[in-house]
């Protein structure tokens, strides 16, 4: 670099200096946009996360949750189609494994029936649409979250069908996992 500066004369070397300050503050401006758009750079609140805190029960011994206002979170986020999810974009593995988490926290305490119930009827009626979505939207890990969440909904008396054969394929799937 220095080779190339001394080959410079002074305004080449201005230019080059305001050049680059004008990039830089491009690039500032360009990260700044992206931060915002993302809430400063903050995780975005997620239904599967929220639903597993809110399963906690009282540090104190009382059948109460540790966290209520996961619960009142749960009770207000939840989608129009009866889903909890990311509302710009659907994504099957991500709906479904959001909204399974979310009825088994409000069935965990028995509250919200009504949201648990349309929670259900969308996720029997969405089941299917996981043969058909891409691989690359595929949720990490959901072949062996979704199993055991299902374990967990039938342990509440929630009925999902797993009779059906894009279930018996994410069970396939799990098992080859975990035999690794």
């Amino acid at each position: 670099r220095k080779c190339l500066l001394s080959r410079m004369d002074d305004n080449q070397v201005e230019v080059l200096e305001v050049s680059a300050s004008n990039e830089i503050k491009k690039l500032d401006h360009i990260i700044k946009s992206m931060l915002g758009s993302m809430d400063g750079g903050e995780i975005s609140t997620s239904a599967y996360d929220t639903a597993w805190v809110a399963l906690i029960k009282d540090i104190d011994g009382n059948d109460a949750p540790q966290f209520p206002s996961c619960l009142q979170w749960i009770a207000d986020n939840q989608l129009p189609d009866g889903s909890w999810g990311d509302d710009k974009i659907f994504l099957a593995h991500d709906r479904l494994i959001n909204t399974l988490a979310c009825i088994v926290a409000l069935k965990s305490w028995n509250i919200h029936l009504d949201k648990c119930e349309k929670g259900i009827s969308f996720v029997k009626g969405n089941l299917s649409k996981l043969e058909n979505e891409n691989e690359e939207h595929t949720t990490c890990g959901f072949e062996v979250a979704f199993p055991s969440l299902l374990e967990i909904a039938r342990s509440l008396d929630i009925e999902i069908p797993d009779h059906s054969h894009v279930l018996q394929n994410i069970y396939a799937m799990r098992n080859f996992k975990l035999k690794r």
